[in-house]
């Protein structure tokens, strides 16, 4: 029987706390949270407390995959953790009808119903191994429905390596396109360096042409008043040679003219030989004389600096 001043509401009190706390609702804890109270009745209002915390219906529709695999697991868990309570239900029943014994005759009518809730615990525990029986039934139509989305994640696995092969692929040549586009920024940053010295080498260039132009200029300028200077000698040159021809030319029309008159001497006198002898030699003589003196104004010509007389192989007039 249950002693004076415990109720259901202190039970229920107290085994709400404790699951508050994390704690296990135990015969043993209840009474302890409470402070005084006969285990038989505590167990009696702890029985009706756990039958307030039944799971609710499960509802007819179908979850989610992931929330089945887990709901399936969950179940599991409560599985295991009710046989593990019933387990632990049990020995405390145990423990507390050995306290009852321990107690004498007035606690035997308390064995007797901590034995009655033993069998009772062992029917709660035949109906939580039922529950977990189709607890596990259910598992294996879930794990069945699972093998089928791994079948079909399997494929979008494959489908993704594929994607991210491609991915990857596609990171190697934009890899492969930033190191082009290095290379040829840097062979552009070259290019233009080499742009620069060549325009440099260009404006040495250029102004080392115009220097050579300037150069050249004054050159052909100074070549041009040397070839018009050259050209006032030749004038002149040419213009004394003129002269000198027309010089030579006088000088030897009178020497051509003294030899003829002194051939044609020469034959009247051969032809007055006879009478006159003695002028025949002198003539003669003065021809040989004329003679040595035409042929000393040739080589004297031709050994005189001055340039040829352009009548030399003319016929005398």
């Amino acid at each position: 029987m249950a002693r004076t001043g415990i109720t259901y509401d202190n039970v229920q009190h107290a085994a709400d706390a404790l699951v508050g706390r994390g704690k296990k609702p135990t015969i043993a804890n209840v009474r302890a949270e409470i402070g005084t109270g006969s285990p038989n009745t505590i167990h009696r209002h702890l029985q009706q407390w756990r039958a307030s915390q039944a799971p609710a219906e499960r509802r007819a529709a179908r979850l989610p995959d992931e929330l089945a695999s887990a709901l399936a697991e969950e179940i599991e868990r409560q599985s295991a953790a009710a046989r593990a309570d019933a387990e632990a239900t049990t020995l405390d029943a145990q423990q507390t009808a050995d306290s009852l014994a321990e107690t004498g005759e007035q606690l035997e009518a308390e064995a007797d119903e901590l034995r009655e809730q033993v069998e009772v615990l062992e029917a709660e525990r035949e109906r939580v191994t039922g529950e977990r029986n189709a607890a596990q039934t259910e598992l294996e139509r879930l794990r069945g429905e699972l093998d089928r989305e791994r079948q079909g994640a399997e494929q979008v696995r494959q489908e993704l390596a594929e994607v991210r092969n491609r991915v990857t692929t596609l990171i190697e040549q934009r890899d492969e396109a930033r190191t082009a586009l290095a290379e040829a920024l840097s062979e552009k940053k070259a290019a233009d360096a080499t742009r620069v010295e060549a325009e440099k080498a260009l404006a040495v260039a250029d102004s080392q042409r115009e220097n050579a132009n300037a150069r050249a200029q004054e050159r052909l300028d100074a070549l041009k008043s040397e070839q018009q200077a050259r050209k006032a000698d030749a004038e002149e040159h040419k213009r004394a040679l003129a002269e000198l021809r027309d010089e030579w030319r006088e000088r030897l029309a009178v020497s051509e003219k003294q030899t003829q008159e002194a051939r044609q001497a020469a034959q009247e006198a051969e032809k007055g030989r006879t009478k006159e002898q003695t002028r025949a030699e002198a003539l003669a003589a003065r021809l040989d004389t004329q003679e040595a003196h035409n042929a000393g104004l040739r080589k004297h010509r031709g050994s005189n600096d001055q340039p040829p007389l352009p009548f030399e192989n003319e016929n005398p007039a």
